[in-house]
């Protein structure tokens, strides 16, 4: 008897000797918390605080870092919350593990493995532990090979052969056979645990669009430190007092926009819970923007296009066979052999066979794509006809069945005994071999798979569908699911005859793919990523692997293999294709909303900094104090981008992050530093105000311009010149009147005006600073609705056959 009873696990139970190692998937609080925190801003902005402290001026610290502190733990909380809710959903999706128990296979999940467990493996299955193989007693045939593959654990992508007393190793997943193998290393021993000890946490990497914000975020670094150091120099000078110094350090500081990271993630985080309840589990926190980028999505048909039952059709004997002896041959095979895949089980389904002895099982592989037996009066194999013989006897009724859609496998028979099998490479064909008919099998194409197509083209997103099924049954029922008939199919058999160009050709000309091994799949991703593709997989099989591996993004099914849901970045929950393009859309949603928060955070900074060096070269008082500086961090920036993260809209970005602030960001604060810089000359230089009174008008003027930025920053440029807009966001629009109410409440109540420093102004003011301000909004608007430049420097702009120029920053 094989397997353990149930005393036995309880007794290793009790002993500690259960499969329980340290996962960690994802942050925990206390690291979400340090990563937030802990910040270079954040840290210079602290020692700031407990300065002002020192000289006694507690509100100033409070409102110094009572900003950030706030504005990190609403991001923290939100991030810790969607982390919750994503550990929850992995929990309940985590695959199971088929043990041997008291003599019957039960499914446990990996945690409650025990020492001794005798686990089965099958084809597409992982390891968890490590262990040795033993012979099944179950099963009368001789013992079968397991081919695993090890390239997760050792970089090399040649399957390994396994045998009893053969090692396995955890994190390895077997490609093809079945076999048992015993757990002997559990938990933090097994091989796998101690390759990953050092990496096994949660590592923090970075996305493309962190990447450009941290490159942002580092240049604003040493520009916010150095301004630091030249008001440390004028006030050496200038002989200015140290705790009015240190507040305009403080101010100079907050410059860096270190919520943007934070945003970010933030984004990440809403974002896959979005998409999660819609049957989409995010693996990789990246994986959601990068959908944004995919332009081209390769589908796997079996398990993706159409659903995981594949359905027996039909007999064919040829002629010298009658279909009860076909019937009788074939239902022997298939019980003998066992129930290995999904084809062999439709078989079983249909067709019934008595068990017999057999020498030798060579188990079916994608690879060669045929699956054999050996028995007392020969071999038997079972797999695609052109990939076991010349097929042209009875080529045309291979292609009127491919014509319809079916699936078809040869059955053949040698006289030929095979006894055994190279360790080393890939089983031979045995000689003779004489066709006996073929099988047809139906697929059913999964419900509403028209419509999800139809999304993905109107995304802009061009589908490849790669198969190992004919090339005719494959477009047959890709024309049925929604193909164009002018979608050109090839096979591998013709692709593995093309030298390195004309492959890539082949790729770049031809939607369908049949015939084609885990090799050729993997082929013809770095292909399409080689011609500037950005490439999304989706697979359900072992056979997927390599491909899922080759793309930017991986996408497995939930019902799929082990192996294939371990690399994947993306799994659909309940196997919901139907899922995929809302997931898509968040991709574009979050690149989307950070386009706005960036525009929000950066056009405050870059006014700021020049309003700082002119002021200080015309040699007047600091313009802003730190009370000042928590009104304009908070009410135009902080609060509103968590709304417009969440408000985002879908819709591919016409330019990626650089280009696309810069084109807002520039024009944006160069107009509005102008505008800031006369208001404060008006008021300072002529000595209309005190400087309490100029400072108050003049961060009244930039809180109203930052919530006009708001508004304007809804739309790319090009949207607003060639595109008629007949209505903005109207959630923005209450975003803005909710934030300008708040401003009123801090003017009117007193003790509010006080604690941040502003004074009472006259309604004229009032009324001068809204109009001016409004005004600037208007003229930056036209200056894009209509190009304005491009107008004035290039004679019968926009007339036919007029030369168009666009302001574009590589």
């Amino acid at each position: 008897m094989i397997g353990l009873s149930s005393s036995e696990v309880a007794e290793r139970q009790r002993q500690g000797l259960v499969n329980k190692a340290e996962l960690a998937s994802s942050r925990s609080l206390t690291d979400i918390l340090k990563a937030n925190f802990l910040s270079i801003a954040n840290l210079t902005l602290l020692a700031i605080v407990l300065i002002l402290f020192a000289v006694g001026k507690p509100a100033d610290a409070f409102v110094t870092g009572g900003v950030v502190i706030i504005n990190v733990f609403i991001g923290a909380y939100q991030e810790y919350r969607a982390k919750l809710k994503l550990d929850q959903i992995a929990l309940l999706t985590r695959p199971k593990v088929t043990v041997i128990r008291d003599g019957k296979e039960t499914n446990i999940d990996q945690s409650e493995v025990v020492q001794g467990d005798a686990i089965l493996l099958n084809a597409g299955d992982q390891a968890v532990v490590d262990g040795k193989v033993v012979d099944d007693p179950r099963d009368d045939a001789p013992a079968k090979r397991l081919d695993m593959d090890e390239s997760l654990l050792t970089g090399e992508a040649d399957l390994v052969g396994k045998y009893p007393d053969d090692e396995i190793l955890s994190g390895s997943f077997c490609v093809v056979g079945k076999g048992v193998y015993i757990a002997e290393k559990i938990g933090n021993d097994s091989f796998a645990q101690k390759l990953t000890s050092g990496a096994r946490q949660y590592t923090r990497i970075l996305t493309p669009l962190q990447q450009q914000i941290s490159i942002i975020v580092r240049g604003l670094v040493v520009v916010a430190l150095f301004l630091t150091a030249l008001l440390g120099l004028k006030a050496a000078f200038d002989e200015v007092a140290f705790a009015d110094v240190v507040e305009e350090a403080a101010v100079a500081i907050s410059l860096i926009p270190q919520g943007l990271l934070l945003m970010i993630t933030v984004a990440y985080a809403l974002g896959a819970v979005r998409i999660a309840t819609k049957g989409v589990l995010v693996q990789q926190s990246n994986a959601v923007e990068s959908l944004s980028h995919v332009d081209v999505l390769c589908l796997d048909k079996t398990g993706t296009l159409t659903t995981n039952r594949i359905l027996y059709n039909a007999l064919h004997p040829f002629e010298g066979t009658t279909e009860a002896e076909f019937r009788s041959v074939l239902g022997d095979y298939i019980t003998s052999s066992g129930r290995d895949n999904r084809t062999a089980e439709a078989i079983a389904e249909a067709i019934q066979g008595t068990a017999k002895k057999t020498t030798l099982v060579i188990p079916f592989s994608s690879a060669r794509k045929w699956s054999a037996s050996s028995f007392e009066n020969g071999t038997y194999v079972l797999g695609a006809p052109e990939m076991v013989m010349d097929c042209t006897p009875f080529q045309a009724q291979l292609d009127d069945l491919a014509k319809q859609g079916l699936r078809v496998l040869l059955f053949s028979h040698s006289s030929h005994i095979v006894t055994s099998i190279p360790d080393d490479t890939e089983p031979d064909l045995p000689p003779n071999l004489q066709p006996l008919g073929l099988i047809s099998f139906s697929d059913e194409l999964r419900p509403n798979v028209k419509e999800v197509l139809s999304k993905f083209r109107e995304a802009g997103i061009t589908l490849k569908l790669i198969s190992g099924d004919n090339p005719t049954t494959v477009a047959a029922l890709a024309y049925q699911a929604g193909f164009s008939t002018v979608d050109r199919a090839i096979s591998g058999v013709e692709l593995a005859n093309l030298n390195p160009r004309d492959f890539e050709e082949a790729v770049r000309a031809n939607a369908i793919f049949g015939r084609i091994t885990p090799e050729q799949k993997q082929r013809i991703v770095d292909a399409l990523r080689r011609d500037g593709h950005y490439v999304a997989m989706m697979g359900d099989g072992v056979n997927d692997v390599l491909s899922l591996k080759q793309a930017q993004v991986g996408i497995a099914m939930e019902d799929g293999s082990q192996a294939t849901r371990s690399v994947a970045d993306i799994v659909l929950l309940g196997n919901k294709f139907e899922a995929l393009p809302d997931a898509f859309l968040e991709g574009q949603r979050i690149i989307n909303g950070m386009n706005d928060v960036n525009r929000l955070f950066l056009t405050r900074t870059f006014y700021t900094i020049l309003l700082i060096v002119i002021v200080g070269f015309i040699g007047t008082e600091f313009p802003f104090t730190p009370r000042h500086n928590a009104l304009l961090t908070t009410l135009p920036v902080g609060l509103p981008a968590f709304f417009l993260t969440m408000w985002a809209r879908t819709g591919k970005p016409k330019h990626d992050l650089i280009t696309s602030i810069s084109e807002f960001v520039f024009p944006t604060g160069l107009t509005f530093t102008f505008l800031s810089v006369f208001i404060w000359v008006l008021y300072r230089t002529y000595g209309v105000a005190s400087v309490e009174t100029s400072r108050t008008v003049l961060t009244t003027a930039a809180l109203i311009g930052g919530l006009w930025v708001i508004l304007l920053a809804e739309h790319e440029r090009e949207t607003w010149q060639h595109e008629l807009i007949k209505r903005g966001d109207v959630r923005r629009v209450q975003l803005t009147v909710a934030m300008l109410a708040l401003f009123g409440v801090v003017m009117v109540i007193p003790g509010l005006r006080d604690f941040f420093e502003m004074t009472t102004l006259s309604w004229a003011d009032l009324a001068t600073i809204a109009a001016s301000m409004s005004v600037w909004a208007i003229a930056l608007h036209l200056f894009w609705r209509y190009n304005i430049i491009a107008r004035l420097l290039i004679p019968d702009y926009g007339k036919d056959g007029a030369p168009e120029i666009h302001f574009e920053i590589e």
